[in-house]
């Protein structure tokens, strides 16, 4: 069960080398995370071992799987469960081999030796489906999806009505009650809200395969992975321990390769110091020739220059504190049902009773010195609340009071969104803050100070990596001066050194901020304030993030355990 490969390459279609003569090593039932800077070629990786027929020596006789995009279906008709049940493929056709072998022993055309003949495949085939524990394979399916914030509502509607991200839930669903022997999870909590990660976290814990990760949400790989793998210089290094264990065991690494090399140049300088000065000394010239070999040989032996990594960084201008609070919601109550348009397109309102509302009498506030993370499941109105902030909807009772002067910076995880990719990043700002009298000078020498210089700045924000465009984006984000920022999932598809450079740039912030995240790390880091969004209810959560994780893990636990217990009493 385990895989052990050497001398494997990593190429992308246009030839471009990104591993080269590496090893592939995991062991079976460890949790790996792959780790390294974006770009460096962890999603091709993966990609690579998915397609495990083309890997030399790879163990044939395992299950393999990448959960990388939402599940793809024929029928968008099946519903959400019956998607997940039936992207068991192997369990599919076993139950209709069965229903087949079945049929035709009722049967019993063929003759003695053709019976025998087909009770042992039946047999085969009931021990397969026994192995793959086909008979509470629903209660499994329905636990996983539970777990995933799947009501029961959602479970039994069609796969059609599902948005993208709910999608790539179903494909982490079916991927769970498959149990391939590896499961490879590229950015999986990308899509989930903090109650979802926290099942996630848990549930994989207990997985009893291997697990292969990428994910830029070190919290969660804190929490899941045994073991890392350090993608870098087109070779794997393979390091024991979570996350943070291996940024420790770097830092070690490095100080200690620092040393040796400044030992090393120290004795080095002391001796050349030695010749220069008497190599013209004929007495010494015996000294100065042994000095010269153990210069050589030195430099033969002699350790690699390791320096510490800079890191990038950048701060966000405040403007001038305005008059506390800056933001105030008073009773403010919303709901999605009175913004709809009738069959003719006409805008309608929809009475409901104000109990089922989204938003229900949210009393709130927000100063200049507010750091506060909003929480709660999917679905319960966190965006909403920043939109109704934003100006961008009205509530339909209570006010939303917001200082005159307020400059609001809002950053998302779909920042790179606001921009016109055919056109250059000066393009970019010039049209985002309408100021076409602006000098291009300014913008550009702005941009500078976030690495985008010279012809990157002009070129069309499609060619573009993925780390320069985050760049960008944060260069917005300073630009506006801002009193207050926004933060809505913003540390998704960020790199690790990316999300460290915006929590530092937050921190060093004078003025308010919101957040909306499943990133434990990144809340934990900015925020000393956590308000609930639940039931059409704002509340202040008294105690820590791991405080609310630990209420979150338990009432997720309880869901589950009442889903299959609803389901087996419906089956029974």
């Amino acid at each position: 069960m385990d895989v052990n490969l050497q001398n494997i390459s990593v190429n992308l279609d246009n030839g471009t080398c990104l591993m080269e003569k590496g090893d592939l090593k995991f062991t079976y039932q460890r949790r790996y995370a792959v780790v390294g800077e974006n770009g460096v070629g962890k999603t091709t990786l993966l990609n690579n071992i998915a397609n495990w027929e083309e890997l030399e020596g790879f163990p044939k006789h395992l299950r393999v799987l990448h959960v990388k995009q939402e599940l793809n279906t024929e029928n968008e008709e099946t519903t959400v469960i019956n998607a997940v049940l039936d992207a068991d493929i192997e369990r599919t056709q076993l139950i209709q081999r069965e229903k087949q072998l079945t049929l035709k022993l009722e049967q019993n055309d063929n003759g003695e030796k053709e019976f025998t003949k087909d009770m042992k495949e039946l047999k085969d085939v009931y021990d397969r489906l026994q192995l793959l524990g086909a008979d509470t394979a629903q209660q499994r399916a329905s636990a996983i999806l539970t777990g995933l914030q799947f009501t029961d509502d959602m479970q039994n509607a069609s796969i059609k009505s599902l948005s993208g991200g709910w999608r790539m839930r179903v494909a982490l669903g079916a991927a769970l009650l498959i149990e391939p022997d590896i499961l490879m999870l590229d950015e999986p909590t990308n899509h989930l809200d903090l109650e979802a990660v926290v099942w996630l976290e848990a549930y994989l814990q207990q997985y009893p395969h291997t697990i292969i990760l990428v994910s830029h949400d070190r919290g969660f790989l804190n929490e899941v992975c045994t073991d890392t793998i350090e993608f870098k210089d087109k070779k794997l290094t393979y390091y024991k321990g979570n996350y943070d264990t291996f940024v420790k065991l770097k830092t070690e690494q490095t100080k200690n390769a620092i040393r040796e090399y400044d030992a090393y140049k120290s004795k080095r300088d002391h001796m050349m110091e030695f010749i220069t000065k008497f190599r013209s000394n004929a007495k010494r010239a015996t000294m100065v020739q042994s000095r010269v070999k153990t210069v050589e040989k030195m430099d033969v032996d002699a350790p690699i220059k390791v320096e510490k990594e800079k890191f990038w960084r950048f701060t966000i201008p405040s403007s001038e504190p305005l008059g506390r609070p800056i933001i105030a919601i008073n009773d403010v109550t919303f709901d999605y049902s009175y913004h709809v348009k009738d069959e003719n397109g006409i805008d309608t309102t929809i009475k409901k009773p104000s109990a089922e509302y989204l938003l229900q009498k949210v009393n709130f506030g927000v100063d200049n010195s507010s750091k506060i993370a909003l929480l709660g499941a999917n679905g319960q109105g966190k965006t909403t609340l920043l939109n109704l902030i934003m100006g961008h909807i009205r509530p339909i009772g209570g006010s939303v009071t917001v200082n005159s002067g307020l400059r609001i910076g809002h950053f998302t995880q779909h920042h790179s969104e606001r921009f016109d990719l055919n056109l250059s990043a000066i393009e970019n700002m010039l049209n985002l803050f309408n100021d076409k009298t602006q000098d291009d000078q300014i913008i550009r020498s702005f941009l500078g100070k976030f690495q985008i210089q010279g012809v990157d700045a002009l070129k069309p924000m499609r060619l573009l990596s993925g780390g320069q465009k985050s760049r960008v984006s944060f260069a917005v984000l300073a630009y506006q001066k801002p009193h207050l920022l926004i933060i809505d999932e913003g540390s998704n598809h960020l790199s690790m050194d990316a999300v460290d450079a915006l929590i530092q740039a937050i921190q060093q912030f004078k003025g308010g901020l919101l957040v909306v995240s499943h990133d434990q790390y990144f809340v934990n880091k900015l925020c000393n304030e956590l308000w609930v969004i639940e039931d059409g209810k704002a509340t202040r959560f008294d105690g820590t993030f791991d405080e609310y994780k630990s209420q979150s893990a338990k009432r997720t636990k309880k869901r589950v355990e009442d889903s299959v217990k609803k389901l087996g009493n419906m089956n029974n």
